[in-house]
C-alpha cells in the first residue's frame, strides 16, 4: 500500500532550506525493528542450530517457559534476615525487583508494545525476619497470595553476614487470596534446606536457583527465587554480587532462562550483558533488562493480555517462541544482535541504571531512563541523473553515531606506580594497536606473577569493549604456559593468544579480530587493561589496577583481512574416510561416566577429536563400539548436525563443514570397560544452484539467492523479515508483516514541488538504501530527497539539475 503525503507537507519540503535536518532520534526506540515471534519465524540472519561453532550461527538465543507464571499481576514478597545491614539488604534486593519492573515497561514502550506496557503491574512487599537468640522465628510469617517470593538467605561457611541460617528455625507459610494455606517452607533462609528440597533448580555455578510451588485454584504457582548471597559492608566485594544475583534468580522465575554460558550452554554468541547470562560484563556495572528479556517475558504475558487489542483475550492473542522445539525439553527465543538493546537511556547496557548500594538509608535508583540522542540522520544521494525527461536518485539514509570517530590505530596510556595492593598487580602502562588481523596490547606491571608459584592468583586482563579477557596461569600448572579466557563465554582462546615476558614483566594479547567479530564486538574499540584477584579457577575477587585510570582507549581500526577460515570449494566430488580413534580404538572405564552431563566434578572424562576439512564437505562421523555401554556424539563446527542411533553404533552427519569440526565422544554410561572406534566420511559438496556460496544441501531456498546466515535464503527489502515470512517482501516495513504502515519511515523523491515518488525504508539497524525514479519532463529541475519519520522531515537534500 503507498501512503499519500499531504500537500502541506510536500509544500514545507520543497520550500524547506537546504541542509534542515531533525534532532538526533532517541535510544533505544531508533535502534530496534520488531521481535520475531512465531514458531519458525526466525530474522533475517538467525539460524535454529545452537552449535557454537557453527560459522553461521549469529544470533542469541533465550531459553523460555521456565515458570508457569499465571497472572500479569505480579505481587512480589522480599524476605532478607536481620543483620548488620539488614536494611541495605533489603533495599539492595527492593531494586534488583525494581529493575525488572521499570525496565520491563519501559523497553516495552521503547520496543512498541503498548498492549505489554499498560497490561501487567508489579507489586513488592519487603519483610525483615526477626529471629530471637536461638535463631528462631520470633513471630510467624504468613505471604498472601504472592507470585514470586524472593528469599535472600547466606549459605552456612560463605562469604557474608554473620548469622547462622542452620538454626535458623522456624517456617514460611503460603495463603491463597482466600485465606486457604497453600505451601508451607521450614527454615526459608537456610540456602541448604532449599537445595535439598525435591524440585529446587539451582541452574550449574549460580549461588541461588528457583523453585515453584503449584497452588491450584485462587492462589495459581508461587515461585521462589532463593538467593545465597549477602554482602553485608557497603563497598566490599563478594563472590556473588546481591544485586545481580537477586535480579537474575528473579528473572527464572518471570519464565527466562539462560542466554547460551550457564551449565547448559553455550549456544553461540552470547549476550553476556543481560541479566540472564552468568558473565560480570560490564565490568563494575550493574546489569539491567534486554529487549531478550523483555520478548522472552511478553510470550508468558500474551497468555493473560490482549496483544491485537480486539477487546477479548483468547487463544488469538497467544504469542509463541520463534523455536518452539528448542532442546525437546525448552523452547527458545531467537534474536538478532542489532536488536538486541538494553533498559538505558541510549540502549548500552553500561548505561544501565544503577542500584543505590550505599549506607544511607532509603536511598534508592532511578528505574525509569529517559531516552536520549544516540544517533543523528543523514541523507545521503549518491547518484542523481536525468535524462529524457525521467530521473532517478540513488542512495542512503543512515543514522550516524553522534560523536567523533577515533582516527588513530595505536594509543598508549601510563598508569602510577604502587596504586595497587601488591607489586604483581600494578600496572605500570598499556600500548594497544589494531591490525587487520588482531587487537594487540601489551601492558606492563612492577612484577610479574613468579612461575614457581604455579597457579597465579592475579589475572592479567584486557577489556575490549567491554568483553574481559584473562590470562593467568591454570591451578597446579607448573609449566608456565599462560591461558586466556574469555570471561563473558567461558571460551578458551588458542595457545599464544597471551605471552607473558618475565625480563620486562610485560603480558602481551593477541586477539583475533574475527573472533571478536564472532562475539559481535566491532570496530571502532574501547580498550582497558586491568589486573584483579582471582580464586577456585577463575572466580573474579575484586578489580586491583586499571590502565588507563578512567575511560578506556579509543581506537580506530583498519578493514579487517580476508576470512581465511572457509575451505576452498572442490572442483570435483570426492568421497575419502578418515579414522580418528587410534589403530586397536579407545577405551573407557566406568568410573569416566557423565550420566549426560559433560563435566563431572573437576574431571572432564569426554574424548575430544578434530576432524581437519581440506574442501568444502558433507561429513558423516561414526561412533561404534559393543556392549551396554551408552554413548554420546557430537560434531561442532559444520552446518547443523542429524543424529542417527542403532544398537552398538552413533552417526552424526553435518550437511555442509567448510571449517575443521570438533568431535565430542561423551562416555555417558559405561556399565564395564569398552573400546569403541571413530570413524569419519567426507564428500565433497559442489552443486549450487543459485551461486550464493551456500551448497544445495544446506540451503532451504535452494533456487534464490541469500546469505549462508539465513540458510541461503533472502531478505530482498532488507528489513529484517525473510522473503518467505514478509508479505510484501519488496517493500520495506518495521511491521510483524513486513508491509508499508502509516508508522514506516519512508524516503520522498519531490521535483518542482511535485511528489514524484516515494519508498519505504528500515533504517533502524543503522542505515537503508534506497532507489527513486519517476518522468519529470525535460529541461532544469529542482529535486528535493526528504527522509519522513513518524510524520516530521529529518533530513533532506536538494539539487539542482539540467
Amino acid at each position: 500500500m503507498t501512503r499519500k503525503i499531504p500537500f502541506v507537507l510536500l509544500l514545507l519540503l520543497a520550500l524547506a532550506p537546504v541542509g534542515v535536518s531533525a534532532p538526533a532520534s532517541s535510544s533505544p526506540s531508533s535502534e530496534f525493528v520488531r521481535p520475531s515471534w512465531g514458531d519458525g519465524q526466525l530474522p533475517a540472519g538467525c539460524v535454529v542450530d545452537r552449535d557454537p561453532l557453527n560459522p553461521d550461527n549469529l544470533c542469541y538465543h533465550m531459553k523460555v517457559g521456565l515458570n508457569a507464571l499465571d497472572s500479569p499481576k505480579v505481587d512480589v514478597d522480599v524476605l532478607v534476615p536481620v543483620s548488620p545491614a539488614a536494611e541495605r539488604d533489603m533495599r539492595v534486593a527492593e531494586q534488583a525487583v525494581m529493575m525488572w519492573d521499570g525496565g520491563l515497561h519501559y523497553l516495552a514502550d521503547q520496543m512498541g508494545l503498548p498492549w505489554l506496557k499498560h497490561g501487567f503491574e508489579m507489586d513488592v512487599r519487603t519483610h525483615q525476619v526477626v529471629v530471637d537468640p536461638t535463631g528462631a522465628l520470633e513471630h510467624p510469617l504468613s505471604l498472601v497470595d504472592p507470585e514470586i517470593v524472593v528469599v535472600v538467605s547466606n549459605p552456612a561457611g560463605g562469604v557474608g553476614i554473620g548469622i547462622d541460617p542452620v538454626s535458623f528455625a522456624g517456617e514460611l507459610g503460603i495463603v491463597d487470596g482466600e485465606g486457604v494455606p497453600c505451601a508451607s517452607v521450614p527454615a526459608p533462609l537456610d540456602f541448604g534446606a532449599w537445595t535439598d528440597k525435591p524440585g529446587f533448580e539451582q541452574h550449574g555455578r549460580e549461588k541461588g536457583g528457583v523453585y515453584v510451588e503449584d497452588c491450584g485454584g485462587v492462589g495459581g504457582n508461587v515461585c521462589f527465587a532463593v538467593n545465597g548471597a549477602i554482602d553485608p559492608v557497603p563497598g566490599a566485594s563478594d563472590f556473588f554480587g546481591l544485586f545481580d544475583l537477586v535480579a537474575h534468580e528473579f528473572g527464572h522465575c518471570l519464565t527466562l532462562g539462560h542466554v547460551g554460558d550457564g551449565a547448559d550452554g553455550p549456544w553461540g554468541p552470547t549476550p553476556t550483558n543481560d541479566i540472564m547470562a552468568y558473565s560480570t560484563d560490564p565490568p563494575g556495572v550493574a546489569k539491567c533488562v534486554s529487549t531478550l528479556d523483555v520478548e522472552g517475558f511478553a510470550l508468558r504475558m500474551s497468555r493473560y493480555l490482549d496483544v491485537d487489542g480486539d477487546g477479548s483475550v483468547d487463544r488469538h492473542d497467544h504469542l509463541a517462541p520463534n523455536d518452539v522445539r528448542g532442546d525437546g525439553l525448552n523452547s527458545f527465543q531467537v534474536q538478532h544482535p542489532d536488536d538486541h538493546l538494553y533498559a538505558s537511556s541510549t540502549g548500552d547496557p553500561a548505561d544501565c541504571p544503577q542500584p543505590d548500594l550505599g549506607p544511607v538509608p532509603l536511598s534508592y535508583g532511578s528505574w525509569t531512563p529517559k531516552p536520549v540522542a544516540t544517533t543523528r540522520p543523514v541523507l545521503r544521494a549518491s547518484s542523481l541523473q536525468v535524462a529524457d525527461g525521467h530521473v532517478r536518485v540513488r542512495g542512503a539514509a543512515t543514522n550516524e553515531p553522534l560523536g567523533k570517530a577515533p582516527t588513530e590505530r595505536t594509543a598508549r596510556a601510563t598508569d602510577a606506580t604502587s596504586d595497587s595492593p601488591t607489586p604483581v598487580t600494578d600496572l605500570t602502562g598499556v600500548d594497544v594497536s589494531v591490525t587487520r588481523n588482531t587487537v594487540h596490547a601489551t601492558m606492563s606491571v612492577s612484577q610479574l606473577w613468579p612461575l614457581a608459584q604455579g597457579g597465579s592468583v592475579p589475572a592479567y586482563s584486557l577489556l575490549v569493549s567491554g568483553r574481559r579477557f584473562d590470562s593467568f596461569i591454570g591451578t597446579g600448572d607448573t609449566s608456565g604456559t599462560p591461558q586466556v579466557m574469555d570471561n563473558g563465554t567461558g571460551y578458551y582462546l588458542p595457545e599464544g593468544s597471551a605471552t607473558w615476558n618475565y625480563d620486562d614483566n610485560t603480558v602481551t594479547f593477541r586477539v583475533r579480530r574475527d573472533y571478536l567479530a564472532d562475539q559481535h564486538i566491532e570496530a571502532p574499540y574501547t580498550v582497558n587493561a586491568i589486573t584483579g584477584l582471582h580464586a577456585r579457577g577463575n572466580d573474579w575477587i575484586a578489580t586491583t589496577d586499571a590502565a588507563p585510570d578512567g575511560a578506556g582507549l579509543h581506537l580506530a581500526a583498519p578493514p579487517m583481512a580476508p576470512e581465511t577460515r572457509d575451505a576452498p570449494v572442490a572442483r570435483t566430488v570426492r568421497t575419502s574416510r578418515v579414522m580418528l580413534t587410534p589403530e586397536g580404538g579407545a577405551s573407557v572405564q566406568p568410573t569416566d561416566s557423565t550420566l549426560g552431563v559433560g563435566l563431572v566434578s573437576t574431571v572432564d572424562s569426554r574424548d575430544y577429536y578434530r576432524l581437519p576439512v581440506e574442501r568444502q564437505a558433507t561429513a558423516k562421523v561414526t561412533l561404534s563400539w559393543t556392549g551396554s555401554t551408552i554413548f554420546g556424539l557430537s560434531a561442532n563446527g559444520g552446518s547443523g548436525q542429524r543424529v542417527e542411533e542403532r544398537d552398538g553404533s552413533i552417526t552424526v552427519t553435518v550437511p555442509w563443514a567448510r571449517r575443521d569440526l570438533s568431535i565430542t565422544v561423551d562416555p555417558q554410561e559405561v556399565v564395564e570397560p569398552t573400546t569403541y572406534t571413530l570413524t569419519a566420511r567426507l564428500t565433497t559438496v559442489k552443486a549450487d544452484r543459485d551461486r550464493d556460496r551456500v551448497p544445495d544441501v544446506a540451503d532451504r531456498c535452494p533456487a534464490r539467492p541469500g546469505p549462508s546466515t539465513s540458510s541461503g535464503c533472502p531478505d530482498t527489502d532488507a528489513d529484517g523479515l525473510l522473503d518467505r515470512a514478509d508479505r510484501c517482501p519488496t517493500q520495506a516495513s518495521a511491521s510483524a508483516s513486513g508491509c508499508p504502515t502509516g508508522a514506516d519511515e519512508r524516503i520522498v523523491l519531490i521535483v518542482d514541488g511535485r511528489r514524484v515518488a516515494s519508498q519505504t525504508v528500515v533504517t533502524g539497524h543503522g542505515s537503508a538504501a534506497f532507489t527513486l525514479g519517476g518522468d519529470v519532463g525535460r529541461g532544469a529541475h529542482r529535486v528535493v530527497l526528504a527522509w519522513v519519520n513518524d510524520g516530521e522531515v529529518v533530513a533532506r537534500v536538494a539539487r539542482r539539475v539540467g
